[in-house]
């Protein structure tokens, strides 16, 4: 093994642990004196890889190894340093200490590729706070409007972003958005070793998959007018009863994913009434959806058949409707020569693996508009659970990917594989 694993462990585990909450768990959230510790930490690691560290002017920070032909452009990898309130240790920071100990164990070796390396930690991918998720990528990928620090506001303070970054300081640039924004000729690939946050691997057997494609997101908010009346009174054949056809449509949204073809996933999270009485028909209801799939002609048709039985239920029933979207991220696919890459460094470095689609979204979604991208996904122990104290990915399990992600961004750092 090239990696050096005991090292690589001991610092997920001391930066991991920034942020430890009271309740449990760990939060760290962006533009908090926690991130900012954990930030600095990162930083004098980065240095001591022999990196030249930068930050771009919403907190997104890239440590540089450079390479014999500097002008050539460079590998990206990392992924993302902030947590959901009371998260674990692994999601998002295990693939910045994974690309960071790749890099520092060149660097103890005096090997330098011919492409630089860049390592990125993005900020704010969770959004606990400030919503809106992945914001640093999206903010790399000119995925923001450009007053959106002024127009989004702390969760529960009600603070913009704008003064949140001032206050964080670092020379952040809240009014500069556009000196986030990259070009497609920036960088050569990007790559993102990440834990799965499911049990795929952990019922198969597997310590790491190679992912192939991250699925489509299409989050939208159905809101059906009817009328309210008594509920004993008002005949059945009379009603013009949004509640019944709320619950028709939640019906047909799992219809619709079990019966896609594929794995799609889609979940109705709540239905809210009014009045909400439990002896007066419901006047309004809002549908909340989340559909989940990585083909794109079947991601396309899920909404637009959802819309036709909407459509098909409401004229049935006397309703109107109406329809917002919070979400319409495209299913992102990772590039075939990649996968063949990580593959072959599995291989190489005698890991066991799978391939496997994402369903959650991740950074690298993001940045798919612009560049090439790989996935590494690792084993979550703890019945696979994520987003909770009990996050678990075993420290052979991340010295395996750690291992395989060094193999890849040496590869592509040095032959033209793309």
């Amino acid at each position: 093994m090239k990696i050096n694993a005991k090292r690589l462990w001991q610092r997920e585990q001391q930066i991991g642990h920034i942020g430890d909450d009271p309740k449990g768990g760990v939060s760290r959230f962006a533009w908090t004196p926690a991130y900012r510790q954990a930030v600095e930490l990162l930083t004098s690691w980065m240095e001591e890889a022999g990196m030249t560290v930068r930050m771009d002017p919403v907190g997104n920070l890239f440590g540089r190894y450079e390479g014999k032909n500097k002008h050539l452009a460079p590998v990206l990898t990392g992924s993302h340093l902030d947590t959901v309130p009371s998260g674990g240790c692994f999601d998002g920071l295990a693939g910045i200490m994974a690309s960071l100990e790749a890099v520092m164990s060149m660097h103890e070796r005096g090997e330098i590729p011919e492409r630089p390396i860049e390592i990125v930690a993005f900020i704010n991918e969770e959004a606990s706070q400030f919503l809106g998720g992945c914001f640093g990528s999206k903010a790399m990928a000119g995925q923001l409007p450009l007053d959106y620090t002024q127009t989004c506001r702390h969760r529960y303070t009600n603070q913009t972003l704008h003064d949140a970054m001032l206050e964080f300081g670092m020379g952040l640039d809240p009014d500069n958005l556009q000196g986030s924004i990259l070009r497609k000729e920036d960088y050569y690939l990007f790559l993102e070793l990440h834990i799965e946050q499911g049990r795929y691997l952990l019922q198969n057997g597997y310590p790491m998959a190679v992912v192939t494609s991250i699925a489509g997101i299409k989050q939208f908010y159905i809101t059906i007018n009817g009328v309210s009346c008594h509920a004993g009174g008002m005949a059945m054949a009379d009603r013009h009863d949004a509640m019944a056809a709320a619950a028709a449509i939640a019906c047909e949204v799992e219809r619709l994913a079990c019966n896609s073809g594929s794995q799609t996933r889609g979940t109705v999270g709540y239905i809210s009434s009014d009045p909400g009485e439990q002896n007066i028909v419901a006047q309004k209801c809002v549908v909340s959806v989340d559909f989940r799939e990585h083909q794109d002609d079947i991601w396309k048709r899920l909404y637009t058949d959802l819309l036709d039985f909407t459509e098909s239920e409401c004229k049935r029933r006397g309703l109107t409707y109406s329809v917002f979207t919070t979400i319409d991220a495209r299913p992102a696919h990772c590039a075939p020569t990649l996968i063949d890459v990580i593959d072959q460094c599995a291989e190489e470095a005698g890991v066991e693996h799978t391939q496997m689609v994402s369903f959650p979204s991740h950074d690298a979604q993001q940045l798919a508009k612009l560049f090439p991208i790989g996935m590494i996904f690792l084993r979550s122990l703890s019945d696979g659970r994520s987003h909770c104290p009990d996050e678990y990915t075993s420290q052979e399990d991340l010295a395996a990917g750690t291992e395989v992600l060094y193999r890849t961004i040496w590869k592509a750092a040095n032959e033209d594989i793309l």
